[in-house]
């Protein structure tokens, strides 16, 4: 009777204990910009993958992710700018995988669709104060920003036109994260900023279109790259897998339906 019962427990609970032994977590730590993008691009591996799961956790910067990873408390980072060359003695490989269109966008109140790139300058130097001198309403704009050294901020000052000739004015305040930029932005009315179009789209704001151009279109006029890091000792098995994946055309519509473009577009 007890071996009876016994070869009954194997049958049912055998295949509970392979698929937990099989099972595979993948934690990727790092930036806040493009986490909407990245998990995105884990859940379509994981479907090809059955058994392996892609965990993005809360931002911890890129040099946070570097630093983890360097120190091999995670195997796998992820960062939204280059290694430095201080950071190089740590030894990684960096893979970028896809671009983020970094989006200016404002309250719901402002009234105003579109923005030329010599007024979001204009604004942000601070010779525009008011909605209604760029087609809005009759209301006080309210600049917000991001702290030196963040990876939008950087993103504008590389790429979009006029931005790193201006000096930001000293009346705008300053937002440390995407998240709280966001909830000031949905909360303040007047109140314009600026950060990943993945997260950015998916709040209750509106997001401009820049000179008429779309954020998801490829001459849109600001964008930062997005990578993976890893030490090669690491890069096997299903994290091997993994930045293969999000490296090729598999990714394709998983990086586009999240808001991002393709690192070879």
């Amino acid at each position: 009777m007890k071996k009876a019962l016994i070869v009954v427990l194997i049958l049912v609970l055998g295949p509970a204990f392979s698929n937990s032994v099989m099972a595979e977590e993948i934690t990727i730590v790092g930036t806040g910009d493009g986490v909407a993008i990245l998990k995105a691009i884990g859940e379509a591996f994981s479907q090809k993958n059955p058994g392996v799961t892609i965990i993005v956790p809360k931002s911890i910067g890129s040099g946070g992710g570097i630093k983890s990873v360097g120190k091999d408390l995670y195997k796998i980072g992820r960062v939204a700018r280059r290694i430095k060359d201080k950071e190089k003695h740590l030894d990684l490989k960096y893979v970028p995988y896809a671009k983020v269109p970094t989006v200016f966008f404002a309250n719901k109140s402002v009234g105003v669709k579109n923005l030329s790139t010599n007024q979001v300058c204009d604004i942000y130097s601070g010779k525009i104060t008011n909605w209604k001198d760029v087609g809005g309403k009759d209301a006080k704009i309210r600049v917000l920003r991001r702290e030196d050294g963040d990876s939008s901020l950087r993103s504008l000052l590389k790429s979009f036109p006029g931005f790193k000739d201006i000096t930001i004015t000293s009346k705008s305040k300053t937002a440390y994260k995407t998240a709280d930029m966001i909830s000031v932005i949905e909360d303040k009315k007047g109140t314009i900023g600026f950060g990943p179009y993945d997260v950015v789209k998916r709040a209750n704001v509106d997001v401009f279109t820049i000179d008429e151009k779309k954020p998801t279109e490829a001459n849109y006029p600001s964008a930062g790259t997005l990578g993976l890091i890893f030490k090669a000792k690491n890069y096997t098995g299903n994290i091997k897998n993994f930045v293969e994946f999000a490296t090729s055309a598999a990714a394709l519509d998983a990086i586009k339906g999240a808001g991002g473009m393709p690192k070879w577009d």
